[in-house]
């Protein structure tokens, strides 16, 4: 049953991804390997030895784990869409953004992760309308569908030292990109067009990281390498002329841009945290774009102590946000996407088991710029610290119930 929810979560992963109205233009969404703990933290934490750290995009960091780790986390909410018009639109969506385990055997860490890295998808419907040669109004939908889609698995080795910790990860990518477009006439005399593109890419790449604690203060670097995604290309139409479906293999498809991220985390006060963290990612060196882009977040927490205060003072807190630069322009223009977060925890009986809640609002684009833009609201519920792999531990033994001896009344 154990092994039948991990394939379930798994599965999730593949089939669930972020929408956005600029995903014709790229994959607007993406993931950076935070746990919801670090989400409603200002998507920070990849420095942060303070605690069970399930954020593994540094591979240093599974170091922080003492027992089997499980963890993983579901995200869904509202996008809304708006363009220089002033047409709004209302969207729903949800995905899973990471699923991972860690196995410690000693000072190693041996972990597997599965997780989202980027996705964009959309669909629009257009009523249109146009006169023929005869005067006549011919009236017609025009489908646009897109989904496009990048994960990535991990197996990682982590080594915990007095001096630094080290890890390293091999890492495969795979991903997806569909676009489906559509015309359909309302009169059945006229043939429908459609037409449908998929790519379908992968390979593999390299992370390394280092992590420290160092009184107070824990401190964290990683570097992920370039990798050029090659894969298949399928044609297929379905109006005239028709044309059997067409697959090209081996053809580059994808690139993900080298990466570096470095991060700190200060605890202060016993029960309080702060976490700055920033991620550097090289565009440049890739074929399809000439500017690199950063991401910097800043997040708070409130960790009070256990069994000590009032219940309004035993309760977590986390509030944070992030700026964000994307990697591609719409009208010549830089796209900046700005989130605002908020988290806590609900512990459970078990030590170091909870279950974390994370909301973000995110806004992305400018109207007067690029003649769209979206905002959403996103809430996330993860669970971490649950070893799926060991029973309870049975406390009592079966033992004899003694039988009464027989008394005989006279």
């Amino acid at each position: 049953m154990k092994y039948k929810i991990i394939l379930i979560f798994m599965f999730i992963a593949v089939i669930l991804s972020g929408n956005s109205i600029f995903s014709f233009d790229g994959m607007p969404l993406e993931y950076y390997g935070n746990d919801v703990y670090g989400i409603g933290m200002g998507e920070t934490g990849s420095a942060d030895l303070f605690r069970i750290n399930p954020n593994f995009h540094n591979p240093s960091i599974a170091t922080t784990t003492n027992n089997v780790l499980f963890s993983t986390a579901t995200s869904l909410g509202y996008m809304w869409y708006r363009d220089s018009y002033d047409n709004e639109f209302r969207d729903d969506g949800m995905y899973l953004p990471y699923f991972t385990m860690a196995i410690p055997i000693s000072n190693n860490r041996f972990v597997f992760s599965f997780n989202s890295v980027a996705s964009g998808n959309i669909e629009n419907v257009k009523e249109c309308e146009f006169l023929n040669s005869y005067g006549d109004t011919l009236q017609y939908s025009q489908i646009n569908r897109l989904s496009t889609s990048l994960y990535k698995a991990d197996i990682s080795y982590a080594y915990k030292s007095p001096f630094v910790n080290f890890g390293a990860a091999m890492n495969y990518y795979l991903g997806h990109r569909i676009r489906y477009w559509n015309l359909d006439f309302e009169d059945a005399d006229y043939t429908d067009a459609k037409y449908e593109i998929e790519k379908i890419y992968k390979n593999p790449g390299f992370t390394i990281g280092l992590s420290k604690k160092i009184g107070k203060v824990s401190l964290g670097a990683a570097y992920s390498t370039h990798v050029k995604l090659t894969g298949d290309v399928t044609y297929k139409y379905g109006h005239t002329p028709y044309a059997d479906t067409l697959s090209l293999d081996d053809e580059f498809l994808f690139e993900v841009p080298a990466q570096i991220s470095g991060g700190i985390t200060w605890k202060f006060l016993e029960k309080y945290k702060t976490s700055f963290d920033a991620y550097y990612q090289m565009w440049s060196e890739t074929e399809d774009h000439d500017k690199n882009t950063i991401k910097l977040g800043l997040g708070l927490a409130y960790d009070p102590l256990s069994g000590y205060g009032s219940w309004y003072e035993k309760i977590p807190l986390r509030i944070g946000g992030y700026y964000r630069e994307l990697p591609f322009e719409v009208n010549n223009e830089k796209i900046i996407e700005q989130a605002f977060t908020f988290g806590t925890s609900i512990p459970l009986k078990s030590p170091n088991k909870k279950i974390e809640f994370a909301v973000t609002y995110t806004t992305r684009g400018d109207v007067d710029k690029h003649g769209l833009s979206d905002k959403s609201l996103m809430f996330s519920i993860g669970i971490t610290g649950f070893d799926i792999f060991n029973k309870r531990y049975k406390r009592i033994k079966d033992r004899e119930i003694p039988k009464a001896d027989r008394q005989v009344i006279d």
